[in-house]
């Protein structure tokens, strides 16, 4: 099991939550109990927790509010069973809908390899009540907890984030690309907000800022065969765009199979068992920073797609290419929360929160 499984089944008043976690049971333990490590992952990324009571012990009482730019909502519970490493019981209500209170039972299972599968089961009043839990999007909230929770306890990892130009009316590259001819026609115009002879000094921010939280790059075969290629990266330019490649990060290769010649072979290691082999892969080799998909756009895509992307980046230059690759196509399927913005002549930098929906 690799994410989180959220079983509501229709005609019942339950909830049931499974994850497991590379920590043992104490930690999880520990990181449910004590009210400074619970305000670093109970809710959802773009809600600011605030913990006004949490005393973890059989008859005590927790209380906390979730604030966004559209309010503040309270919730507060009793907590009934506390047993150290093994279980925790307690109730669970809303305060902007009092008397619907549920009874929620946390147990923390020890696997091999000091692991656990923490198992969280909720029972509401009605089934009336369960229904309208899971139709007010708490399943958003549970899956960015369960997430922000893996990473507290867990191995350090950063984020998983797409981070691609495109034209206003969506192409990463445009008509006719190829070896010679990488972004197509009219496609370098994607990219001079990243070049110096464009790029003002908001512009350099964002690309320094996007250079800085690299632990490791994916790409697909596509675009590895044009950067590799007589006209593509070299000593100077790369990634990160112009600037000295002695330190960029290592990039790992999507590919059904691995090529004969590689001109900057010492740069990429080559992943021909698919998308969550690459991740693994990166994840381990970026030392807890985050893990940065470039495209191409069908590689992009494919992760987006498999609901493998924590955050997606959009740099959206001030042209219209009429044809060429496309980042999103027919099927995509995507909800996402703007968390930041930055507008210069070159480019308009859009970042986005995904929402994981599976």
């Amino acid at each position: 099991m690799t994410g989180t499984t959220i079983t509501a089944q229709p005609g019942t008043p339950f909830i049931e939550v499974v994850r497991e976690f590379d920590a043992p049971p104490s930690l999880l333990f520990r990181a449910s109990t004590d009210p400074e490590l619970v305000a670093q992952w109970l809710g959802p990324r773009e809600v600011e927790i605030r913990i006004l009571e949490h005393d973890a012990r059989p008859g005590g009482r927790y209380r906390y509010v979730h604030a966004d730019r559209e309010g503040e909502y309270y919730f507060n519970g009793v907590f009934h069973t506390v047993v150290p490493d093994e279980t925790i019981v307690r109730t669970f209500e809303f305060e902007g809908w009092p008397g619907n209170v549920s009874l929620e039972s946390s147990t923390f299972e020890g696997l091999e390899g000091g692991r656990t599968r923490m198992c969280t089961r909720s029972v509401f009043p009605t089934v009336e009540a369960r229904d309208s839990m899971v139709e007010s999007g708490m399943e958003h909230g549970i899956r960015d907890s369960m997430d922000r929770l893996a990473a507290l306890v867990g191995p350090a990892r950063g984020q998983v984030v797409v981070d691609i130009s495109l034209s206003l009316d969506g192409y990463v590259t445009g008509p006719d690309a190829n070896e010679q001819q990488g972004l197509g026609v009219g496609g370098d115009d994607l990219h001079l907000w990243a070049m110096s002879e464009r790029a003002n000094e908001r512009d350099k921010e964002v690309l320094d800022a996007s250079y800085t939280r690299s632990g490791a790059v994916i790409m697909g075969r596509r675009l590895f065969d044009i950067v590799d290629g007589p006209n593509g990266w070299n000593d100077e330019v790369g990634y990160g765009a112009e600037r000295d490649q002695s330190d960029a990060p290592p990039v790992f290769v999507l590919t059904h199979s691995v090529p004969e010649n590689v001109r900057l072979s010492r740069r990429f290691t080559f992943v021909t068992d698919g998308l969550e082999s690459a991740l693994e892969q990166a994840h381990a080799a970026a030392g807890g920073k985050d893990v940065m998909i470039m495209g191409g756009g069908e590689t992009c895509g494919a992760f987006l797609d498999a609901g493998l992307v924590d955050e997606l980046v959009l740099h959206v230059a001030p042209v219209v290419l009429g044809g060429g690759t496309r980042l999103f196509t027919a099927g995509t399927h995507l909800r996402l929360d703007r968390v930041g913005s930055v507008s210069t002549p070159a480019a308009e930098h859009l970042t986005y929160r995904v929402r994981r929906t599976s």
